[in-house]
């Protein structure tokens, strides 16, 4: 049984052994530059870097606890690889100026073939350094305190983004009503202009009307003031009245059409007055249909307040310049198709 120094002095001879290859480079044994693209060892690149590699890894191992007998197996190895490897760097055509390509084939056949043995006996070790210098067990511990921390954040996750949502489709909701309200208050806009439009006309026809009667009035006054005139002097010559009959008849044609545009006139200003008072109220109605809705608590009032609404413009209304108005009632195929909507729409 091999002494704790003995150990330590094979160990030491081992990683020795070991820098010795760390120094030497894959490229530097090519050496193309000296012996020519002929001559090289190129074709045996790819040998020398796994064999450097693996020597490398093993250095980088911790190789406290590996045994005596173990460590003599490495160090014989390492001492061959270093040997093929310094064989390659001192090659030279005077050494072999017989035959220097088969000596040079011979030497990267020889490290090919050792490659199996160097893993064979290199791999075990660098596997068990590798586990003594991990701690699985904390590994797992760790690993299975992120998964338990990625499932929280996940969680957390799905409920801000569930909460996200609902807030969307309530937020999605009120646009949607406040659109519908809206869209339902905005067509009060067609009426008003409509009824903007009725009392400019109904103020032109009240000037028109304003005009014509006065004329009228002034024409009945000037025609009998003429009138009574004309008698006078036609009795106090003793003439007959037939001369006169044209004279008054073109007189009551031209009052006639004076009286007749003055009705005209009235007429069409109570029509305008009528059209902007009902567009006017169809107005007020669309305005005030939101505060109403708001306001209702159930759907049933909801569905008065638009039957309401609907009746106020499409059912004729009262005004009080229309001559023949009388009291309106709901047509019965309007309601039931604003019972119809109402029902759709719930």
């Amino acid at each position: 049984m091999a002494t704790f120094e003995q150990e330590r002095e094979r160990r030491e001879k081992l990683q020795h052994t070991l820098g010795e290859l760390n120094r030497i480079k894959p490229e530097s044994l090519v050496r193309k530059d000296v012996l020519g693209k002929d001559l090289s060892f190129e074709a045996g690149l790819p040998v020398f870097q796994r064999t450097l590699e693996l020597y490398k890894s093993l250095s980088e191992c911790n190789l406290d606890d590996v045994p005596y007998e173990t460590l003599g197996q490495l160090v014989s190895i390492a001492d061959q690889a270093l040997q093929y490897f310094q064989q390659i760097l001192t090659f030279s055509i005077q050494q072999h100026p017989s035959n220097p390509a088969s000596v040079r084939d011979q030497l990267i056949t020889q490290l090919r073939d050792a490659w199996h043995g160097y893993f064979t006996h290199i791999t075990p070790q660098i596997a068990y350094a590798i586990r003594r210098g991990s701690d699985f067990d904390s590994l797992e511990r760790e690993a299975r305190g992120s998964l338990v921390l990625m499932k929280e954040i996940i969680a957390e996750q799905r409920t801000a983004q569930e909460k996200t949502m609902a807030d969307m489709q309530g937020a999605l909701e009120k646009v949607r009503l406040a659109a519908a309200e809206a869209g339902v208050a905005q067509h009060a806009i067609h009426f008003k202009q409509e009824a903007d439009s009725y009392v400019g006309e109904s103020r032109k026809w009240l000037v028109t009307a304003g005009s014509s009667a006065g004329l009228t009035m002034l024409y009945g006054i000037f025609t009998g003031y003429f009138d009574t005139q004309l008698h006078k002097a036609a009795a106090d010559a003793a003439q007959t009245v037939a001369p006169l009959i044209p004279l008054v008849v073109s007189r009551v044609i031209i009052f006639s059409v004076l009286s007749y545009a003055m009705i005209w006139s009235i007429r069409n200003y109570s029509a305008s007055r009528h059209n902007f008072v009902i567009n006017r109220h169809r107005q007020n109605a669309l305005s005030t249909f939101e505060t109403f809705v708001k306001s209702a608590s159930d759907v049933q009032t909801k569905d008065a307040v638009l039957v309401q609404t609907t009746q106020s413009i499409f059912l004729p209304q009262t005004s009080g310049y229309a001559r023949g108005e009388g009291d309106s009632r709901p047509s019965s195929q309007i309601v039931e198709v604003v019972r119809n909507l109402t029902g759709s729409k719930s």
